[in-house]
């Protein structure tokens, strides 16, 4: 046990992820003093579905939690809230215990569903796409009637662990705007999607504030966990929503969070909201105007998939680090080499789940490491496609902070600089979607406002000023990759 805390406050927060779920506990300053975190997985009963079981998240979220016990006294836990992957949906029984499937965010089985509604609603796709709930719910309603005809209730993952932690069932704004049953002018439930899937009005589950209450805790729960049955439960927010935490906010500053998949948010100036041609809006719960956001879909995964499939190929044990300091001596341009990187389709700006990804400019003499570094040029030629539409509507960026995983790729901070050709800020602190829990937290306490709450963790960011004597040498190359992801995507739309 840590006696430095013996009788501080504590803040605890829960990211229920598709693949493991992390514990982060702050104090009330703002610095994280403990995480933990339990892996699961998924199944895949056919190509393209991704299904999961919800007793995963929630015995790898008790487990994190007793790890933490192990090191605090969780009795001191003041609040606590959870994030958690967005579009899943969770159905509860008339017992409240889980109808499977539970359908992942990232399955594709629903994809004539979604066509279908699209045409007969001429919604633009940040409205409806594949990630989302609602192509899912028609899957279900065509093929298996059966499930949604005993569903009582339907929530999302973060919802599902704060019901195991309070007994009762909620959801916030950018839940409900992820599932694609949200009327973005009214932020009300849109009833007529839903009825059109053959469920009632009753399953949807009261939207509340996301630093609002999410209930008590049940007394049970918290003697097994050494929580203070006492402390408060925080609604929460989605965590694709909660990226913005990853950065302070202001006009003209874009916040990128590079991981597995990467995405590209700016806030919208009050009292004007552009037309969004990447196809997608998030709903901000503190203030009027939503957050313009761009998704590209495998940045990070497109880098893994280099190391394991080109680089390493039949070799074994060689380190991921090698691997990018070969790739980082090729010279910028990487002799020509251009790489779309469109492995799993693409969301922002095309979504097609069709799009496929390559390389232009194969020759006799590119050797693996050009390759590698063909591919995180081809990322970040992705994210610029993102930003450099921003500034066609009216909303340009002057720099660009970073987030995520894929800050701790050496080069790849400075590659952005120089190829988008803005200045590049990396902060220290990488629990970015925790972060924004622990100020929702601390609003809920009474303790301060949110934006404020977020900026004071801050520390100097590290800054990545980009390199002009290479704007001349990535120019040509990002034409080329425009032009190329423009042919991958009329190619495949012709081919579908």
């Amino acid at each position: 046990m840590n006696a430095a805390t013996s009788d501080e406050e504590l803040i605890l927060t829960v990211d229920v992820g598709t693949s493991s779920v992390k514990a982060v506990l702050y104090d009330t300053a703002g610095r994280v003093l403990a995480t933990a975190q339990r892996r699961y997985g998924y199944q895949s009963p056919q190509p393209g579905w991704a299904e999961a079981d919800p007793q995963e998240w929630w015995d790898g979220t008790r487990q994190a939690i007793q790890e933490l016990a192990g090191q605090f006294d969780l009795g001191n836990v003041a609040a606590l809230s959870c994030t958690g992957q967005m579009h899943t949906a969770v159905f509860l029984d008339e017992h409240g215990q889980v109808i499977p499937p539970t359908i992942l965010w990232l399955d594709r089985r629903a994809s004539h569903e979604l066509e279908e509604l699209q045409s007969r609603w001429h919604l633009p796709p940040y409205e409806l796409n594949s990630t989302y709930t609602l192509p899912k719910l028609y899957w279900l309603c065509r093929h298996r009637p059966e499930v949604l005809a005993r569903v009582r209730k339907m929530i999302w993952p973060k919802d599902y662990i704060r019901y195991r932690l309070t007994g009762e069932i909620c959801t916030d704004l950018t839940e409900a705007g992820g599932a694609a049953l949200l009327d973005w002018q009214t932020r009300q439930w849109t009833l007529e999607r839903l009825e059109m899937v053959g469920l009632s009005p009753e399953v949807l589950p009261e939207v509340r504030p996301a630093d609002g209450s999410g209930g008590s805790l049940l007394p049970d729960v918290a003697a097994e966990l050494g929580l203070n049955p006492a402390a408060r439960v925080v609604v929460g927010m989605g965590d694709v929503a909660a990226l913005f935490g990853g950065a302070p906010l202001r006009p003209g500053r874009v916040i990128c969070s590079l991981g597995s998949s990467s995405m590209v948010f700016m806030p919208c100036e009050a009292g004007r909201v552009p037309q969004d041609p990447l196809r997608r809006l998030y709903v901000y719960p503190f203030g009027p105007c939503p957050m313009l956001g761009g998704v590209s879909s495998t940045t990070g995964a497109s880098l893994v998939w280099a190391f394991e499939q080109i680089f390493q190929g039949p070799r074994q044990n060689i380190p991921f680090a090698q691997c990018i300091e070969e790739a980082l001596g090729v010279p910028p341009g990487a002799g020509g080499l251009v790489f779309l990187p469109y492995l799993a389709g693409e969301r922002s700006p095309y979504w097609s789940d069709h799009i496929c990804g390559g390389f232009y400019g194969l020759r006799l003499g590119h050797e693996t490491r050009h390759l590698v570094r063909a591919v995180m040029e081809g990322v970040v030629f992705s994210l610029r496609h993102l930003l450099d539409i921003y500034g066609e509507i009216g909303a340009p960026a002057d720099e660009i902070a970073l987030a995520g995983g894929g800050t701790q790729t050496a080069g790849w901070p400075q590659m952005i600089a120089d190829i988008c050709q803005l200045p590049v800020l990396v902060y220290a602190e990488q629990e970015t979607v925790t972060r924004v829990l622990y100020a929702l937290c601390m609003v809920h306490l009474g303790r301060g406002e949110f934006i404020s709450l977020l900026e004071r963790t801050y520390g100097e960011p590290e800054r990545f000023e980009p390199r002009t004597q290479y704007a001349e040498v990535y120019a040509p190359l990002y034409r080329t990759y425009r032009l190329f992801s423009e042919f991958a995507y009329h190619v495949s739309s012709e081919g579908h």
